[in-house]
């Protein structure tokens, strides 16, 4: 009788542990997240412009209807990246995402004021641009990249259903691009 309550006992131990392992990888091999949905949107370095509401919530539950979106996916293996332009609007925010759909560090315009100037940069890349001054501005605010690839996602908040196009239209203006071409860069 004891033999047969340890063997259900382990079983519902084992059970346990199979169902919280299960339950806590589910982030790590998820295909409808953020990253993996945007990787539909097209190729890397390139901004596209979300300004339907329907679309950013279609997209994400996590983005909210009332801002225009971009959203660039980066990758920083070989040099970093950047954004820049103006956005016409009273705020903006703007959240670097890793590629697990984790936000690595946000800011907003209060830091920066209408001037949208961000470089992501892996460490390495950061130790360059410290030593070479010149290949960045006094403006720029540089993000630590945590891995290779990942998404910044700039939202600025539509306050008239009127200016969602102006907005949208400046979203689209921005540069989202390499700082230097890797294989000219010596």
């Amino acid at each position: 009788m004891i033999r047969i309550l340890f063997i259900i006992l382990a079983a519902l131990i084992t059970a346990v542990v199979i169902h919280i392992v299960t339950i806590f990888s589910i982030p790590y091999n998820s295909v409808n997240d953020i990253w993996h949905k945007s990787v539909q949107l097209g190729p890397v370095h390139k901004i596209f412009t979300i300004r339907n509401p329907k679309d950013a919530v279609n997209l994400s539950s996590d983005l909210d209807p009332l801002f225009a979106y971009g959203i660039c996916r980066a990758e920083v293996a070989d040099t970093p990246i950047g954004l820049k332009g103006q956005l016409p609007t009273d705020f903006w925010s703007l959240d670097y995402v890793d590629s697990l759909g984790r936000s690595q560090f946000s800011l907003t315009n209060q830091t920066s004021g209408p001037r949208v100037n961000i470089v992501l940069a892996s460490r390495g890349q950061q130790r360059l641009l410290a030593e070479r001054p010149d290949l960045i501005d006094d403006t720029s605010i540089v993000i630590s990249a945590t891995e290779d690839r990942g998404l910044l996602v700039l939202r600025a908040f539509v306050a008239s259903e009127r200016k969602r196009d102006m907005i949208a239209d400046a979203i689209s203006q921005l540069s989202c691009s390499p700082l230097w071409d890797a294989e000219s860069f010596e």
